[in-house]
């Protein structure tokens, strides 16, 4: 009898430990509750998945003109260096960590292909026929992305701030010095009605490089003209919700600079305005069909026509 109370306390003494033990685990990982910390959707999304562990992407794709949906080509209506002038879809997949409830660490992978939808093209100068020759349907996977951001509110402004750090091992931007990228983004959003938001997001970057000439037919080329150094930009919009699963946006630039390689002068870029729709499947995945102009020049054959995809799952 002795000996079957002894097991039967010992039993007790057992479970409660037990017991014990996993309130403190449940409450030592309590944001796996997956409390949310903002409510704006486009934030959300933005934010990524509420698990701990989670895929975190970003896709575009950036087509033609209205004018010209199908066209392998697509106009540069900013005037910027570098930008393709070949359809494309682009973006960055990989693997989240949730920290905390509002801290996250993610590592991904950029992706690139040129006209996907197009196997030959004649395009409209010799330039853009190299550019189609060298890349078209090839799909690249590089340009690492290491990133740590953060959802918070600040009063009634809900903010998601990123830094991030992107390695360059693309072949086209190793071929013009560039080595990697540092990066900070502000995403704001403010609630001024049920239905919608003032929002306004903000990015800085920093490009670093390890060389600033090369050789061309046996002889040395600078490269300096050719490295952007530095970008600012900030834009503000409005997003309005006519259904909790579907939104539409208005976006304007409203500062966009950039700063050349061993210049001091900063340079103005053309401020540029997007109208986008935004249909919400669930939190985690979202697409948004989106038309982008120049206010001051508006044309059909001068507008980009895209579409991004989110999938956090």
């Amino acid at each position: 009898m002795k000996i079957l109370t002894l097991i039967l306390v010992s039993s007790m003494t057992f479970a409660a430990s037990v017991a014990n033990s996993k309130k403190e685990v449940k409450k030592a990982s309590s944001f796996d509750t997956k409390e949310e910390v903002i409510e704006n959707p486009t934030l959300k999304t933005l934010s990524g998945s509420l698990k701990r562990w989670s895929f975190y992407s970003t896709f575009a794709y950036k087509g033609g003109a209205i004018n010209d949906l199908t066209s392998a080509e697509r106009p540069n209506i900013k005037n910027a260096q570098g930008t393709p002038s070949l359809s494309n879809i682009s973006g960055v997949f990989g693997a989240k960590y949730r920290l905390t409830k509002s801290d996250n660490i993610s590592l991904q992978a950029g992706m690139y292909m040129a006209t996907p939808f197009h196997s030959n093209h004649t395009a409209s100068t010799s330039t853009i026929q190299k550019e189609f020759d060298d890349n078209s349907q090839e799909l690249d996977i590089d340009n690492p992305v290491l990133s740590y951001f953060k959802t918070y509110n600040l009063g009634e402004l809900q903010n998601v701030s990123f830094v991030k750090y992107q390695h360059v091992t693309r072949g086209t931007e190793k071929d013009y010095g560039y080595q990697g990228a540092a990066a900070f983004s502000q995403a704001m959003a403010y609630r001024i009605a049920k239905f919608a938001y003032i929002a306004a997001s903000a990015t800085f970057t920093q490009y670093f490089f390890n060389k600033s000439k090369t050789k061309y037919m046996g002889f040395d080329m600078s490269l300096l003209p050719y490295q952007t150094e530095r970008t600012y930009q900030l834009s503000l919009s409005t997003e309005m919700y006519l259904r909790r699963n579907i939104s539409i946006r208005l976006i304007s630039d409203i500062y966009s600079r950039y700063q050349m390689r061993r210049e001091s002068e900063m340079e103005k870029r053309v401020l540029q305005q997007t109208i986008a729709g935004t249909y919400f499947f669930n939190r985690d995945i979202s697409i948004a069909p989106n038309i982008r102009f120049i206010a001051e020049d508006i044309r059909a054959d001068r507008t980009n026509v895209g579409l991004t995809l989110n999938m956090n799952l």
